[in-house]
């Protein structure tokens, strides 16, 4: 069996993704990478292929891609009808990379097999930035690169005018995360020779640089409010709008990414715990599957009204308003009586629409909420002063999960992968990302908490 991150494995993934019956295997006794063809009756056919070694990853990732693209011209053909190409051998240098038309094509198939969120195609599909690039040039990793590091906007300016100048993307921003995701689908789905593995993490160097510079400027990576100063503006928002109010609430009081308000599952019981997604495996309708969460504080269940006939109103308003967009493992609209596996497509527009409630960039100013959540920033001393400066800066939704984090560790004894596990991540994301924003006074209140306090007194999880 191929390593997991071998060149092998990924094109078995990308041939899997495409339901096509062949495998790419290391030659028993021989240089030459084997192609195995599944046929009926649990029979198998094997073809070893001359001049691809199983060495060369940018032969693998060319004969994956030949293979795909010869059973769609061809899909009845035999394998050695798609293989007829390589009967002699070439050297890897001189075979023809892909052209982009191809890519995209690929790459939005390969997509829409995996039953994920489709967003991530965009730059594929229609008039993304890969569909207007020359048709008949071979791709190459320069495109991509370019892709990464300017902004959609100046690349597009300079496909119309070779003399606009392209502007560099700001690596902290969510902008520039989604372009790194693009990149690694582009190697997920078989092209690593355009988009390897060493791009990537030069990509996610550049974010590290940004967050080490803000760290040595003493700059806060989040704004986290306080529980009070959550408590205050959830009354506003309440009384501005009852049903942004509650699904504000529902984030703040279980620590819910702003698209999993949409997935709950069961409202707060008896004990005030909620159900998010669907405990099956093979369906994953939000970012990490299925699990159970907790209040904190537990009095804002009724005080917001959460559970009970209003949270099954609320519930239905938002769903109504903005409806989660459910397909298959094809991409196709779900249907239960046909389809076994299901996922929430749309997820990533369902809470960008959260974020344009609190701090919107790119919708309209009327969007917003009238009420606006702040927190104080402390950041390094200015130039020949002593003290560090605070401002104040406006919230985003993530930043109400981030105090659910900090407001358990403050608060209660609960042990800290046992909060991971009910905020649906790991024990050291949780400690590294959440756990990173806790201030003096509030870990010194947790071990107060945690360790002189009476057990009696402590909260049991």
């Amino acid at each position: 069996m191929a390593p997991a991150n071998s060149a092998l494995s990924r094109a078995n993934s990308v041939l899997r993704a495409h339901r096509l019956p062949f495998r790419l295997r290391a030659g028993h006794n021989s240089r030459w990478v084997s192609v195995y063809e599944n046929l009926p009756g649990r029979r198998v056919r094997e073809r070893a292929v001359r001049g691809v070694a199983c060495e060369d990853e940018l032969a693998i990732e060319e004969l994956c891609f030949r293979l795909v693209s010869e059973a769609r011209k061809q899909p009845q053909a035999a394998l050695d009808a798609l293989l007829q190409a390589d009967a002699a051998p070439t050297p890897s240098l001189q075979r023809s990379a892909p052209c982009w038309p191809e890519i995209c094509e690929a790459v939005v198939r390969f997509q829409r097999g995996q039953g994920v969120n489709m967003n991530l195609a965009g730059p594929f599909k229609g008039k993304g930035y890969f569909c207007l690039l020359p048709k008949d040039v071979p791709a190459t990793e320069a495109d991509v690169r370019r892709f990464a590091l300017h902004t959609s906007e100046s690349l597009k300016a300079r496909l119309e005018d070779a003399e606009e100048p392209l502007i560099p993307m700001a690596t902290h921003r969510q902008g520039f995360r989604q372009k790194r995701e693009v990149v690694s689908l582009l190697r997920r789905a078989g092209f690593g020779a355009i988009a390897p593995q060493a791009l990537s993490e030069a990509l996610r160097g550049m974010v590290n640089r940004k967050k080490q510079a803000l760290l040595a400027a003493g700059e806060s990576r989040r704004r986290i409010p306080s529980t009070e100063a959550i408590e205050q503006w959830l009354d506003l928002v309440m009384e501005e709008d009852p049903l942004w109010g509650w699904v504000f609430a529902m984030v703040a009081t279980y620590g819910l990414r702003p698209h999993e308000v949409w997935h709950i599952a069961e409202l707060p019981d008896a004990h005030g715990l909620i159900a998010i997604g669907v405990a099956a495996r093979h369906i994953k309708v939000t970012k990490t599957g299925f699990r159970v969460a907790l209040p904190l504080p537990a009095a804002w269940v009724e005080r917001y009204g959460l559970g009970g006939a209003n949270g099954e109103r609320r519930l239905e308003e938002l769903r109504g308003r903005y409806r989660p967009r459910f397909v298959n493992e094809d991409g196709q609209p779900y249907d239960p009586e046909r389809d076994l596996v299901m996922r929430c497509d749309n997820n990533e527009r369902l809470g960008a629409v959260c974020c344009h409630k609190l701090r919107s960039s790119d919708a309209r100013s009327e969007f917003e909420l009238q009420h606006k959540l702040h927190a104080w920033v402390e950041t390094a001393p200015a130039q020949g002063k002593r003290k560090a400066q605070r401002r104040r800066e406006r919230c985003v939704p993530y930043d109400l999960r981030h105090a659910y984090a900090i407001r358990a560790r403050e608060t209660t004894s609960w042990n800290y992968a046992d909060v991971a596990a009910v905020m649906g991540h790991s024990p050291e994301v949780h400690r590294r990302t959440y756990l990173s924003e806790i201030s003096g006074e509030q870990t010194k209140a947790a071990v107060v908490r945690r360790l002189l306090v009476g057990s009696s007194d402590a909260v049991v999880a």
